[in-house]
């Protein structure tokens, strides 16, 4: 075989394995994209599967492990928020109101500014929204803890504002307005955007599958 065939064979060989690197990364994405929309695949299964310290608006400790055997929503709010963080509680209390047996659902708003946000301050919070509930936990914790454990265990980050940035003193942080569903034994069954329509409907499809199989399961 001459030098000259050898490196046609060489490059071959290597274009050959680049495009089945290729089509690793892309199934690979494929399935994160499917979860993140909301459907769950056999390639990724997310777990709530350790737990870290909170504190709720009353002052009384919670943990996430609490809430196994429930169905349960957990998005970020911060009570400085100008606006978005109120309208994606009640985005979502309208979604879960919309879903039969919607009354057993659980909410959990975590602050993603726990620095601030205290037990009087997430207090304040949820009375001046109406959203004082048993069924509905603000909680807060340790700030470090917290943020690391939000990004790591639910994929929910956020980021300070550059100042030059913000619209007003309170805009404060640039983050989305995602929410997760877990369900009752505790695995993650998707991400949802409660101001997009088609999200929303997704959430709501989601939320009834996630309660009948509780209740099947009691």
């Amino acid at each position: 075989m001459s030098r000259e065939t050898k490196i046609v064979y060489g490059m071959g060989a290597m274009a050959l394995l680049l495009v089945a690197a290729y089509l690793v990364l892309w199934k690979i994405s494929t399935a994160r994209l499917a979860v993140h929309a909301g459907r769950d695949t056999p390639e990724i299964k997310r777990l709530v599967d350790r737990d870290i310290e909170l504190v709720d608006a009353n002052g009384t400790a919670r943990r996430f492990s609490d809430l196994e055997g429930k169905v349960w929503l957990v998005s970020h709010v911060f009570t400085r928020c100008p606006g978005q963080c109120s309208g994606v509680c009640a985005a979502l209390d309208e979604v879960v109101g919309e879903v039969a047996g919607g009354e057993s659902v659980h909410f959990v708003s975590v602050s993603l500014d726990p620095v601030h946000d205290r037990p009087r301050q997430l207090r304040e919070f949820s009375q001046k929204h109406d959203l004082v509930r048993d069924n509905w936990w603000f909680v807060t914790g340790d700030a470090p803890a917290l943020n690391r454990y939000m990004k790591e265990v639910f994929w929910l980050s956020a980021q300070e504002r550059p100042e030059a940035d913000r619209n007003n003193v309170n805009d404060l942080f640039i983050h989305d307005p995602r929410v997760v569903l877990v369900d009752h034994r505790m695995r993650i069954r998707g991400w949802y955007d409660p101001f997009n329509p088609a999200s929303a409907r997704e959430l709501a499809k989601a939320l009834q599958a996630a309660v009948a199989s509780a209740n099947k399961s009691s």
